[in-house]
């Protein structure tokens, strides 16, 4: 059907008049094509950086912490259920940007479309137990340069060159300390989504994620662009800031998980499922999952280890899915029990069990399973 669609010139059919099949294709893209797909790219993630330089911020900006700090307890359905729902789907601001890609303005955009992009990272943070950040004027003024860059060669580079159209020194040291994708008719927070989602063959360890939940992070930033004519829209977030190699800071879990313990809308449950702890070795580990309520096993697909961006992390793809798919809206609460064994950690194997519970948050009842933790 798709294929279908996509032919350049539409054969006659003796019953059906073109406006009808073109009707038709458009209802199969709407109706069966996931948004992200309708065109996205997204690169591998930016890696360590060699040194702290660029990453020191003005006087005026060190020390800021988020104004507002989200909290949530996974735990519990109805508040996980809430704040998805106060949070998660707070609606989208128009982004008002003032540039212009033909003269190579980066503009602005609003601040409180720049604010539901930082809300939806913050999102994600408090759902997998790390503090929340701040975004920096000064990271996401170098973005918007990355992120023009990046629109309008119709290319992701963490290492552009004065090749680029459009290219500044700004926007090139952001590239190399961002998050970057383009697509569309993709915006702002989506983005966000698709840093977390990290489908794709190449972000097999996904290191997207990784940064967006990495628990030294106090400042980032964000570089938004629309689309327009036939350029896609594009974000660069800044994810590395002058704290990426200080103490960890207390984080609710020992690990950083993804989904987390608890209960999980299934719009935010992603095929790539990852298990991160802050020096941990996982080179002999392993990961089974099984239905809560059957003990039934779920296939999953372990994922090459790969280091070079946040914190050490197993990752798995669960439920025979690809990374392209999207999680199914589950018809009741689904429970799966997640164990993670010999990770080695300050040279001593460790074994974890958590739950997850997949549950859809238009409802407001389901079952209610316990959640647990051991470790060896």
């Amino acid at each position: 059907m798709l294929d279908y669609c996509r032919r350049q010139s539409w054969p006659r059919h003796p019953t059906m008049p073109r406006t009808f099949l073109a009707i038709l294709c458009l209802w199969f893209l709407l109706i069966y094509i996931p948004g992200w797909a309708l065109g996205t790219e997204l690169g591998p993630p930016p890696t360590f950086p060699k040194d702290l330089s660029g990453l020191e911020l003005p006087a005026e900006e060190r020390g800021l912490f988020a104004p507002q700090v989200l909290r949530v307890n996974p735990q519990n359905r109805q508040e996980s259920r809430t704040f998805f729902n106060t949070y998660y789907l707070a609606a989208t601001p128009p982004i008002n940007w003032t540039g212009d890609r033909a003269i190579c303005n980066a503009g602005t955009t609003a601040a409180n479309f720049s604010d539901a992009v930082l809300l939806r990272v913050n999102y994600y943070r408090a759902m997998a137990g790390v503090p929340g950040v701040v975004f920096s004027d000064t990271y996401s003024a170098k973005d918007q340069q990355a992120a023009l860059m990046m629109s309008v060669n119709r290319s992701l580079n963490h290492t552009p060159d004065n090749s680029w159209t459009c290219y500044t020194t700004d926007g090139a040291e952001a590239a190399g300390k961002s998050n970057l994708a383009m697509g569309t008719p993709m915006v702002g927070p989506a983005f966000i989504d698709l840093y977390l989602k990290d489908r794709g063959d190449a972000n097999y360890a996904t290191g997207h994620r990784r940064w967006v939940l990495y628990p030294q992070t106090q400042n980032m930033g964000t570089g938004d662009l629309p689309p327009g004519g036939s350029f896609w829209a594009a974000n660069a977030l800044w994810i590395m800031d002058v704290n990426i190699w200080g103490p960890r800071p207390p984080t609710r879990e020992e690990y950083v998980a993804w989904p987390p313990p608890g209960y999980v809308p299934y719009q935010v449950v992603y095929p790539r499922w990852s298990f991160a702890i802050a020096g941990a070795n996982f080179s002999k580990a392993a990961v089974t999952m099984k239905l809560k309520s059957t003990g039934a096993a779920v296939p999953v697909v372990q994922e090459p280890l790969a280091t070079g961006f946040g914190e050490n992390t197993l990752v798995w793809r669960a439920n025979g899915l690809s990374s392209d798919a999207v999680w199914p809206k589950p018809a009741a609460d689904t429970a799966y029990e997640v164990t993670v064994t010999n990770v080695v950690i300050s040279g001593s194997p460790c074994n974890f069990t958590y739950l997850v519970t997949v549950f859809d948050p238009a409802t407001s009842v389901g079952v209610m399973p316990a959640l647990f933790l051991l470790m060896d």
